[in-house]
């Protein structure tokens, strides 16, 4: 709404969910879809929050980075940023917060183990 704003992460990957449910069309069942509804946040719904537990930046099928609320890590090398007081990235805090390089990092893995075993061949698109 006029006036407002929304301080919870949205990417662009979240729009086909949510442009999906505006028009009451069902999301591809043959394949993972990363994004996730966040209507409610465009729509200034009290107490909205993101659907994501994390957001993934990714080159290809490996995993770069991850982030979680304010925290975001990079992988290689080990960076950890918190994004709410820090946005420019320039003071890595990832010795100052190992529990959360350590959930973040449990995150990233998962992540990157799902991405070896459903993604399709890179290179090509099969219709």
């Amino acid at each position: 709404p006029p006036g407002t704003v929304c301080r919870e992460p949205v990417m662009t990957i979240d729009l086909l969910p949510t442009l999906a449910r505006l028009v009451s069309a069902e999301l591809p069942a043959d394949r993972p879809i990363d994004g996730l509804d966040v209507w409610p946040l465009l729509v200034g719904e009290p107490d909205a929050r993101s659907p994501h537990e994390a957001y993934f930046f990714t080159q290809g099928r490996d995993v770069r980075a991850v982030r979680s609320g304010p925290w975001k890590l990079h992988l290689k090398p080990v960076q950890l940023y918190n994004l709410a007081e820090d946005i420019g990235e320039s003071n890595n805090v990832a010795g100052e917060h190992p529990e959360m390089v350590e959930r973040l990092s449990a995150l990233a893995g998962q992540k990157q183990q799902n991405l070896r075993e459903n993604a399709r061949p890179m290179g090509r698109a099969e219709r």
